[in-house]
């Protein structure tokens, strides 16, 4: 897997965009976004990387994931929500494959689906 500085300049490449005009776009100077390509900086704040998701139109949970930090919001969901920790739990403590997380995820959204 690709570290976060690496995807993020895939992914700005990939969509034809500058590093110049990247950065301006999501308020950093360029010479910062240069250095969290090339791996001289630790991933940014949470802030920034919802807005180089959002520019580079990405999923923020797999930045997330790659710069070995939390979403805020998802953290203080769960902080709030108690049960959500308890089904984390119990997902990773009865070792549920892939598949069956995405069946839980699709009764999830049927769920939803069938309370509105």
């Amino acid at each position: 897997m690709k570290n976060f500085g690496d995807t993020i300049r895939e992914l700005r490449t990939a969509q034809d965009l500058g590093l110049r005009e990247t950065a301006g776009k999501i308020g950093i100077s360029p010479a910062y976004l240069s250095r969290i390509e090339r791996g001289k900086e630790k991933p940014p704040k949470p802030e920034v990387i919802k807005a180089l998701a959002k520019e580079l139109a990405a999923d923020p949970d797999v930045l997330f994931r790659l710069s070995s930090s939390t979403d805020p919001e998802v953290s203080d969901f769960l902080n709030d929500q108690p049960e959500v920790m308890e089904l984390l739990r119990f997902i990773k403590d009865s070792d549920f494959t892939s598949k069956q997380i995405e069946k839980l995820l699709e009764a999830a959204k049927s769920i939803q689906t069938d309370s509105k």
